[in-house]
């Protein structure tokens, strides 16, 4: 009787226990453990060939990617070696593989294999990396080139030649809203007198031995970096890059021009351009502006990214919010503010109906000012931050590494530091509402933009005006008055 007392005390004081749970109140998230990205172990072959290694734990495949520094089209000297190389690559033969085995290995083995004058990518099971290796790279080595591409080639260019001297072109320059776009934006392009002859690719009397040469000359060592994925230590890497690629010879380095160019804004107030589309019952809005020295992996990055978030980058946004969910102007609303190698852009697209056209522009640029002169809230910054962060790291897997091979990569060219990986979680917490109301003042500017809209005209006509200078233009380019 007292074991059944005890029991009925029990159950009492487990009810009134639950009843002072205040549910209101969600628990405390324990601290996050520390983001283990893993790093890229550089590597340095005695040819001059660079290796970056992220190794990955326990992980059954693999993947390789071999990237070549080439003269692109326009700088090549060689032009018509360079064709018919990239037509040899292209056929998959190889000295040891001269009938057709290359692609029955790889489908066999459920794996990704090919080689070009770029370089290429190998992907399989690590069991098979031995076969796979030694097919890749007998490929990239040493391809079949035959007469047969030689004169294939130079018929094509005759054929060519012949269709320049009797065809009359009378097509004519197609309207371009773009080339108006950038035309306002940076101004009209200044025909430069061209100072380098173009090359033409001249097949004339060329043998196999040519081509072998210009292989020997392009595809070298020293101007290739390999990036190896998967579960290998430091010196099993090595010992696989130099039992395949160690006879690799060097050649004369290639030297990459730097990809930043500078452009200069030159507009002063807001652009209108209309273009006519009769039939339409919406319109499609595009505001475009250039942010100036965002160039590509420049110190704010990664602030101009959570800044991007937070204005229209997400259904969580200033522009989502606003226009769909508040006002139902529009289903999708998208922003673009990001580096380039030009100095960065900004845009914003969506499609409304006609007559809501000028209230959705006011609504974009009422975001914009919103964002220039006001803080975000600790919440919505919170919620970009973590929207950024949790992309970035489902990015870093083992199945698809770009991020491990794009960083490899560009590491030199654009000075990246070490751990630049491994640190970018901790730079996305470092910003706070302060960056994102500098990032906005610097590169949120409704005033100096370009607003493009496709629709009917007869029903945008004279309510655009109030936004700046407009354009009308029919489907042809004619201006409409």
């Amino acid at each position: 009787m007292k074991n059944i007392y005890i029991l009925i005390f029990a159950i009492c004081c487990s009810f009134k226990t639950f009843a002072q749970v205040d549910r209101s109140m969600p628990p405390e998230a324990d601290e996050p453990a520390k983001l283990n990205v893993g790093k890229l172990i550089p590597i340095q072959l005695e040819n001059g060939l660079r290796v970056y290694l992220a190794p990955v734990k326990d992980f059954p495949k693999f993947t390789i990617s071999v990237n070549i520094e080439l003269p692109g089209y326009d700088e090549e000297t060689r032009l018509a070696e360079k064709k018919i190389l990239n037509s040899a690559y292209s056929n998959k033969l190889s000295e040891k593989y001269p009938n057709g085995e290359i692609d029955s290995i790889a489908k066999y083995y459920g794996a990704m294999l090919n080689a070009s004058m770029n370089g290429g990518t190998i992907k399989g099971m690590k069991q098979d990396i031995d076969l796979l290796l030694d097919v890749y790279a007998d490929a990239l080595l040493h391809p079949v080139i035959t007469d047969k591409y030689i004169q294939k080639r130079r018929e094509e260019q005759v054929e060519k030649d012949r269709k320049k001297t009797t065809k009359v072109n009378t097509r004519k320059k197609e309207f371009s809203v773009e080339k108006i776009i950038d035309s306002l934006l940076f101004g009209s392009e200044e025909k430069v007198a061209k100072t380098k002859k173009t090359v033409k690719a001249n097949y004339k009397g060329l043998t196999i031995s040519d081509i072998e040469k210009f292989k020997n000359d392009r595809i070298v060592s020293n101007n290739s970096l390999i990036v190896v994925v998967g579960d290998f230590t430091e010196k099993e890497c090595k010992k696989l890059m130099t039992h395949y690629f160690g006879a690799w010879k060097p050649g004369e380095p290639y030297v990459k021009n730097s990809p930043i160019t500078k452009k200069t804004s030159i507009i002063k107030r807001r652009k209108i351009v209309v273009v006519d589309a009769p039939n339409a019952v919406q319109s499609k809005i595009s505001f475009r502006w250039h942010l100036g020295d965002a160039y590509t992996y420049f110190n704010d990055d990664l602030k101009l990214q959570v800044l991007n978030e937070i204005f229209g980058a997400s259904q969580l946004s200033y522009l989502y919010k606003n226009l769909r969910e508040d006002k139902g102007l529009c289903y999708f609303i998208r922003s673009s503010v990001g580096a380039s190698a030009v100095g960065g852009s900004g845009s914003v697209s969506t499609s409304v109906r006609n007559d809501q056209t000028a209230y959705a522009i006011e609504n974009i640029i009422l975001e914009m000012l919103r964002l220039r002169n006001g803080k975000v809230s600790a919440s919505d910054l919170k919620i970009a931050k973590n929207s950024l962060i949790g992309s970035y790291t489902r990015s870093l897997n083992a199945i698809a590494p770009i991020p491990y091979i794009t960083f490899a990569m560009q590491k030199d060219l654009y000075h990246l530091s070490d751990d630049y990986l491994q640190s970018k979680v901790e730079k996305y917490y470092e910003v706070n509402v302060d960056d994102i109301m500098a990032m906005s003042q610097k590169y949120i500017d409704p005033f100096k933009t370009v607003i493009s809209i496709k629709g009917k005209v007869s029903e945008l006509k004279g309510t655009l005006e109030k936004f700046g200078d407009v354009m009308y233009f029919d489907q042809k380019g004619n201006k409409i008055e």
